[in-house]
């Protein structure tokens, strides 16, 4: 005789977990046949039907390219043949809500591993991202312009003073000493005036990160940075580099550049150091250290002190991000810029593998 007590059996609690879980993920996910064409979809979790504006009923059985405009929708089809190779594909797509009004989403693909014929897809709405990068490319065009600007007017006006005045001394051997004395003194203001000048234009000419890659034009930022004001620049990179996640990279970027900007201003310095440090999950650790003169920074109010390095904005958008953003200084033993960022999908107070990220030499 079999004795039975009512309990759900394992099987049961395992579809019941998988179900909860499926319908309360803050993502959009769809299960979609792949075995017909188009592709249809099978069912979508609740997220799904708040973001594209459809019921469950409405989904099912819906093609998978309805849910695209139809400029998009042969990128779809491409997707869809390559889960059905075996591939796992992630991309930005164009999709549409119910009414017809498109927004921009990041799309991951892939076969249901509990069934080849089915897909499992992953959307995520990143309307609020693309408009972070739009207003970071804005700003990048309006700091090139300015850049060239400076470069082709001012900054050649001013070479152009420091040659008249270079003549001026000599033709000035027999003038009165005060004369003399006069024009050496315009000459070295017209020479400090131009070597500010090529700060603000290396400070404000973007790196196309997107046609380098962030390592490659960090490597870069920092060698320019010490050709530009002849000192010993260093970068260091620790940790596997394609964890540092993508929305990461131009706020460090930025930072990173206002941080070199800053020393070049300020530290008098012969050696400035760059350390980047990720770790597998994409904490980031960052530190910019140079060997000048240092301040104390008690002698300054928290308004002062973010205006001072220029940072107050790229601190405000490292808060964002949940990171931090500490400045380290004393008289005469240098300055450190401090950032620590977490993992995007993780709470997490750690610093990356390698321990404190901070410089000690």
């Amino acid at each position: 005789m079999m004795v039975t007590n009512g309990a759900a059996n394992p099987g049961q609690v395992s579809e019941q977990r998988y179900r909860r879980l499926f319908e309360h993920m803050p993502i959009c996910i769809l299960v979609a046949d792949l075995t017909v064409s188009p592709a249809t979809i099978l069912e979508a979790n609740h997220r799904a039907e708040l973001v594209y504006g459809y019921t469950a009923a409405d989904f099912k059985g819906m093609p998978a390219v309805r849910l695209v405009p139809d400029v998009a929708r042969p990128s779809v089809l491409s997707i869809i043949e390559r889960v059905r190779q075996g591939e796992t594909v992630t991309t930005e797509i164009i999709n549409q809500h119910r009414d017809g009004t498109p927004f921009p989403a990041r799309v991951t693909a892939a076969p249901d591993p509990a069934d080849t014929g089915h897909m499992v897809v992953m959307v995520e709405d990143v309307t609020a991202e693309v408009e972070r990068r739009s207003e970071a490319e804005a700003i990048d065009a309006e700091r090139r312009r300015i850049a060239h600007e400076i470069h082709d007017g001012v900054a050649q006006t001013l070479a152009a003073m420091r040659f008249k005045s270079a003549l001026w001394r000599h033709l000035a051997q027999e003038a009165p000493p005060g004369m003399g004395a006069a024009l050496d003194e315009l000459q070295s203001l017209l020479s400090s005036a131009i070597v500010d000048l090529r700060r603000a234009i290396f400070a404000l000419r973007p790196v196309d990160l997107a046609a380098l890659g962030f390592f490659p034009a960090l490597a870069q930022l920092v060698c320019d940075f010490g050709d530009q004001n002849q000192v010993e620049a260093r970068l260091e990179v620790a940790g596997p580099q394609e964890a540092l996640p993508a929305l990461y990279e131009m706020p460090l970027f930025r930072v990173i550049q206002e941080g070199l900007n800053n020393a070049g201003q300020h530290a008098r310095a012969l050696l400035v150091q760059v350390r980047l440090a990720v770790d597998a999950d994409g904490v980031v650790g960052v530190s910019v250290r140079d060997d000048g003169r240092g301040f104390d920074p008690a002698q300054l109010g928290p308004v002062d002190r973010a205006g001072h390095f220029g940072l107050h904005q790229m601190r405000e958008r490292i808060l964002d991000l949940g990171g931090t953003l500490d400045i380290h200084s004393a008289p005469g033993q240098g300055t450190e810029l401090v950032i620590t960022l977490p993992s995007p999908t993780k709470e997490t107070t750690h610093a990356p593998e390698g321990g404190d990220f901070r410089t000690t030499d």
